[in-house]
């Protein structure tokens, strides 16, 4: 997209989040679109038929457009690609495939991994994707995707060093959310109101857009602290979910 079209697509999600009109998310869907095929042309194994695979992404796509709250003040496409990926991921799962990582993606992981406390250390603290995107002079959606794909292949724990400005909820916790369905809603709203404290109140800050740091705050304790309760607490959501 250009500039301008980012100016008005970020309008257009501020309306759909207002009046939630559908011929907005229309517009939006089809503006985003290729951020799916992307996703999809990028990701999936070479011997699956794409047009289905496109299909599974639209639908997350859509998703994504009408859970995002852009009063966060986040970039869209730092929700939607998780999102995506988690739909692509669970299509894939079912037939036995798995979604492919390029091997450029992989070193773009582990050289962002290797950049991290370097990042932390000059920014006295721990690097928003925003800010780690602007030290490594790569784009924000570069940075999230890698991020995304990442945290999906479990292959990396870049997820867990990084503040979630940028990132609403964490990679963890969007991957949880990206992998249900939408009629899990009401499942997920109980699992999370039956959570002992203090991992109930983490979850529903870091739900409204709270940092693990903001949140470590809030209660006096570290965020190291947060983090344990958070991975715990999205452990307990996944078998409530999941089974």
């Amino acid at each position: 997209m250009t500039e301008k079209e980012k100016k008005l697509a970020w309008q257009l999600l501020e309306r759909y989040a207002e009046t939630r009109d559908p011929r907005i998310r229309d517009t939006l869907f089809l503006m985003y679109k290729p951020l799916a095929d992307s996703v999809v042309n990028r990701f999936a194994p070479y011997q699956i038929d794409k047009d289905d695979l496109r299909q599974e992404a639209y639908r997350a796509l859509v998703d994504a457009i009408d859970r995002f709250n852009p009063s966060y003040g986040n970039l869209f496409e730092t929700f939607a690609i998780p999102t995506i990926v988690g739909n692509l991921k669970r299509y894939l799962r079912d037939y036995g495939w798995a979604i492919s990582v390029p091997r450029s993606m992989v070193d773009m992981a582990y050289s962002i991994q290797k950049k991290l406390p370097e990042i932390a250390e000059k920014l006295g603290h721990e690097p928003t994707i925003k800010e780690i995107a602007e030290e490594l002079e790569l784009d924000e959606e570069q940075v999230s995707e890698v991020l995304a794909i990442m945290a999906v292949k479990n292959t990396s724990s870049i997820d867990s060093k990084i503040t979630d400005e940028s990132d609403t909820t964490g990679e963890e916790l969007l991957g949880l959310l990206s992998d249900r369905d939408l009629e899990d809603e009401a499942l997920l709203e109980m699992a999370v109101s039956e959570l002992p404290e203090p991992e109930r109140f983490i979850i529903e800050k870091r739900l409204e857009g709270l940092s693990q740091s903001e949140i470590a705050k809030l209660l006096n304790i570290s965020q190291a602290q947060v983090s344990r309760f958070e991975r715990r607490a999205i452990t307990k959501l996944r078998e409530a979910i999941h089974g």
